[in-house]
């Protein structure tokens, strides 16, 4: 079950000693699952459309927790007024969808699949489901909350000869998908709102990134073999969590393919170390806390000088503000570097851009030489004698509409006092280099409590019974089986992937001599095929002529007549009558002869070629593995 994962061409990671540095992660994989309908209304599942015949407008905000709490994260991206609308198409959402009507009792297929599939993953099922509501307010829920349930808890899987823990398995309902984010208005389509989703959460037992890929590998490959899961964009995702030895938790949220996951999470524990670092280095200038970090705050919206800034003056406009904020004694501390391409300040312009809706970028400017948000030497000068700043201070400016302005400058001068603690809890979102960007405070458990629109649901013996009997066999078993068959470890792991996995495993128990045969049909042969002539073959179709080159003890090479012949539906027997096969040494050592007679240079073609050769003068199938041997024995070239 290993695919090759590698943390990508650009390098700079490979040398990292992620081990020594308390390296730990888990994952939170999020699949849609096949059902009929929604999960807590009865519109159509998977039911997708660009066209939308009305939009509504919504504005989130926090409720309090049972215990009369706030979740911080809830408060954050309370702070961004945004502005949400939704897209609605009428034969997708419902009035449920957009909070006009209660729930309606949670969907019992869609139960079903996640108690078989709990069951997969060894968790224990639960006696009751219970719903609860996960707040959202980043409005890609109209409502402004998930419902959400755990169905298993305390399950495994193997690997590596240790297990790797399985925290939980919630079955909840999808969000939104996000169709722009400019300003303070954010715009969702709703076709996929409310479809099942399947969340598998293990716990942080990987120990260096490229095993956070591998075991998500394991259990994407299990939830596929199910065949109940959805496939294809925007159907599955993972939230990676990472953590080393004195940080805390981060997590990057939403990542769609696992052969991100290494090179996120490599530089992901990167920035966690040098953020350690940056507060050692606060701790020994002495800021130990907030109240440590003073402050002032400078309007320079009338200086001209500041204002003939190429990045400054042509995008002012007549409500804009121009502000800095001076903190002394904390120069050099934007241009702290992070990472490779990162320095601190990218940390401050995310955290901008996201609070304060300020997204066009640059959004700060700096006194710090060395980092791509820095002002320039000259405009940096005349910024430090106009604001008082120090050669050991820091003056950090922005600019745009006032109120957003002011919630810039708060957002700034809170991450700045979060140095003093180095790591701090978070979710980010995955970029294409590697990187990782600030995307909100990490939810606490203030943002979760009971749904009382919803009764409990009892999870009978029935249930689960009727579950345990559709339980496929784990990807790890069936692998060792046709390892035991012959079948090699990357042919086999590419076979866990194959849409007619089953119909080569029930052909194998027949013709379990076959099985290399077999693999290489399913793995080769069938894929070219189907894209060279755009046809696709049935389940039905492959495992007949997988029983057809069984029975008959069909060559490689006969096999590709048969796929080449198929039209229509596919009569592999019918077919097989055409094709005349040679399997007659004499023929071939004719043949032999015959070609070496007409050609003085036989000895200077390669052994590959030879065999083409021979095959091409042959009236008939014949085994290339025959031809290769008469050849070597004949003419005794080296094989």
């Amino acid at each position: 079950m290993k695919r090759r994962y590698i943390f990508n061409r650009t390098g700079g990671l490979e040398d990292v000693d992620f081990r020594a540095m308390g390296f730990r992660c888990g994952l939170e994989i999020h699949h849609q699952i096949f059902t009929e309908k929604k999960l807590f209304c009865r519109c159509p599942a998977g039911k997708y459309s660009h066209e939308y015949q009305a939009e509504v407008l919504r504005h989130m905000r926090p409720t309090l927790s049972e215990l009369g709490e706030y979740d911080g994260c809830a408060l954050m991206e309370f702070k961004t007024k945004k502005e949400v609308i939704y897209r609605l198409n009428k034969e997708s959402v419902c009035t449920y969808e957009m909070d006009d009507t209660p729930p309606f009792p949670i969907n019992l297929q869609a139960l079903d699949i996640a108690i078989e599939i709990a069951l997969s993953l060894n968790c224990n099922i639960v006696g009751e489901i219970h719903i609860t509501r996960k707040q959202y307010l980043d409005g890609s829920i109209p409502t402004g909350f998930q419902r959400t349930t755990i169905v298993g808890v305390e399950g495994w899987i193997p690997y590596k000869g240790r297990k790797i823990g399985i925290y939980q398995l919630a079955l909840e309902e999808d969000a939104c998908r996000e169709v722009s984010d400019i300003g303070h208005r954010i715009t969702f389509t709703t076709g996929r709102l409310s479809m099942p989703l399947i969340e598998v959460v293990t716990k942080p037992d990987m120990l260096d990134p490229l095993e956070a890929a591998e075991v998500g590998n394991i259990i994407g490959t299990l939830l596929r073999l199910t065949g109940k899961v959805r496939r294809g964009a925007g159907a599955v995702r993972q939230d990676v969590n990472v953590s080393i030895t004195g940080s805390t938790r981060v997590e990057i949220k939403g990542v769609p393919r696992l052969g991100y996951i290494p090179r996120l999470t490599g530089f992901e524990a990167m920035r966690q170390k040098s953020l350690i670092e940056l507060r050692d280095e606060v701790h020994r200038r002495g800021f130990y806390k907030a109240e440590d970090f003073q402050y002032r705050f400078i309007d320079l919206t009338s200086s001209d000088m500041i204002l003939s800034h190429p990045f400054i003056g042509p995008r002012m406009k007549d409500n804009y503000k121009l502000k800095a904020v001076v903190f002394p004694g904390l120069a050099g501390l934007m241009s702290y570097r992070l990472n490779p391409k990162w320095n601190f300040a990218s940390e401050v312009g995310a955290r901008v851009r996201v609070i304060a809706c300020l997204d066009q970028m640059p959004n700060i400017l700096h006194t710090d030489p060395g980092d791509e948000f820095y002002i320039g030497y000259g405009y940096s000068t005349f910024l430090r004698e106009m604001t008082g700043c120090g050669e050991k201070d820091l003056a950090v400016i922005t600019m745009g509409p006032a109120e957003d302005v002011e919630t810039a400058l708060q957002e700034i001068v809170i991450r700045v006092q979060e140095t003093a603690l180095g790591v701090i809890n978070e979710t980010r979102q995955y970029r294409l280099d590697g990187l990782s960007d600030f995307e909100r405070i990490l939810p606490g458990p203030d943002r979760m409590y009971p749904d009382t629109d919803s009764p409990p649901t009892a999870v009978t013996d029935e249930m689960i019974a009727r579950a345990s009997a559709v339980i496929p066999l784990p990807p790890w078993v069936r692998a060792d089986n046709l390892r035991e068959l012959g079948v090699s470890d990357q042919v086999t792991e590419n076979l866990m992937h194959s849409p007619f996995l089953n119909e080569l495993e029930k052909a194998v128990k027949i013709y379990p001599e076959s099985a290399g045969l077999f693999a290489q049909i399913i793995n080769q042969l069938v894929p070219y095929y189907q894209k060279k002539t755009g046809r696709s073959f049935s389940r039905e179709e492959i495992l007949q002529l997988l029983k057809l080159t069984g029975e008959k003890s069909l060559v490689k090479e006969t096999v590709t007549l048969l796929l080449s012949k198929a039209d229509g539906k596919a009569d592999w027997a019918g077919i097989l009558k055409d094709i005349k096969e040679i399997k007659d040494e004499r023929i071939v050592d004719e043949t032999i002869s015959r070609l070496y007679n007409e050609n003085g240079n036989c000895d200077e073609i390669p052994l590959n070629g030879l065999v083409g050769m021979v095959k091409n003068r042959i009236s008939g199938c014949v085994p290339g593995s025959l031809v290769r041997n008469r050849l070597v024995e004949l003419k005794g070239i080296k094989s």
